[in-house]
């Protein structure tokens, strides 16, 4: 569900300068230096049969990952296939989060799917309780 927009406060939804800025922190913070991002980003493409780039280029080259991590290089944008092998690579969802934080949207993990799975299931309880004992007090 997408959040109503509001008059004052409206995001952005060019959110290739702040996916790119987010690379470039993921890649700088990164246990992984750029060469291993790289390979790691070429091996998983390659294994999983996914296509960095447009037209012939069968590899990325290091040339091309420097202008997606340069968010001055607004030309070189990765697509979203691309976007999906650098997380994976890196270990970071930050990046997708640029993505979807101008929707409302939040990207959780496992773990704080299974809180918010127990929240439910909590107040589901919670909710039955009450009822019985209103269900009670009529007896």
């Amino acid at each position: 569900m997408v959040k109503q927009l509001n008059l004052f406060s409206q995001p952005s939804f060019n959110v290739g300068k702040s996916v790119k800025e987010q690379m470039a922190k993921t890649a700088k913070d990164s246990r992984f230096s750029r060469e291993e991002l790289l390979d790691r980003m070429n091996d998983l493409a390659s294994r999983y049969g996914v296509r960095l780039l447009k037209g012939n280029g069968s590899a990325l080259t290091m040339a091309t990952f420097e202008k997606w991590l340069n968010p001055k290089a607004m030309d070189y944008i990765p697509g979203i296939n691309s976007l999906v092998i650098f997380c994976a690579a890196s270990e970071d969802l930050e990046p997708i989060r640029q993505v979807i934080a101008p929707l409302g949207g939040l990207l959780i993990d496992d773990t704080d799917a299974k809180l918010l799975q127990w929240a439910r299931e909590y107040q589901r309880a919670k909710d039955a309780r009450l009822k019985m004992r209103k269900l009670e007090q009529e007896l």
